[in-house]
């Protein structure tokens, strides 16, 4: 848990971090962020995006933003039905916190009341996979389906390499006179994955 910055004033401290020690996050992932103070006092997160935009995490409209000492808080919280998933583009947001035991902070707060932690999370462009289809005989139809849109393409003939977005695919190895073969293949980011089939004929 790096990336968080510890601050002090009249012994209150406010510790905010991440699921990700190295606070880098790629493009459809999801982020969780996590806070705990040493006192009861307010609280208010905030996300700053890469062009400037600010939004508000905690507390939700209509709560006061009263929190417990020492326990663990969650962004999105364990029992939400959403997730903060990451859009993008490319570059640097940032998540700031600040704790009041007086008030509940405003992002443009300042003062000797109120303490702040500040991560910044790096976001970057998806590293693109490739995916080597070898077929025993050659020169087989490819179909790749990325099985979230339900979208079929056509991907050329064996043997094929196909560069592709991470994500889960249907591979279909089509061949006049022999069975049509389908794998369901995970590529990772960067990942150089192969896939030999032997179609067999009718």
């Amino acid at each position: 848990m790096i990336a968080t910055i510890l601050c002090t004033l009249f012994s209150l401290h406010l510790n905010l971090w991440l699921d990700r020690e190295e606070a880098v996050y790629y493009p459809t992932e999801t982020i969780k962020i996590f806070f705990r103070v040493d006192k009861d006092c307010f609280v208010a997160i905030y996300n700053i995006d890469k062009g400037g935009k600010i939004k508000r995490l905690f507390p939700p409209q209509g709560y006061d933003g009263w929190v417990e000492a020492g326990k663990r808080y969650q962004l999105p919280p364990p029992e939400a039905d959403y997730e903060y998933e990451i859009s993008g583009p490319p570059g640097v947001e940032t998540i700031i916190g600040r704790a009041s035991t007086t008030h509940l902070p405003e992002f443009s707060d300042e003062g000797l009341d109120v303490v702040e932690s500040v991560i910044e999370v790096e976001i970057r462009e998806t590293e693109p996979a490739r995916l080597i289809i070898v077929s025993r005989p050659k020169r087989a139809r490819v179909y790749i389906t990325e099985t979230e849109t339900e979208d079929e393409e056509y991907a050329g003939r064996t043997p094929r390499v196909v560069v592709l977005r991470p994500g889960e695919y249907w591979v279909k190895i089509r061949k006049p006179g022999y069975q049509t073969l389908r794998r369901m293949v995970w590529l990772e980011p960067g990942e150089v994955k192969k896939v030999f089939v032997r179609l067999r004929p009718y």
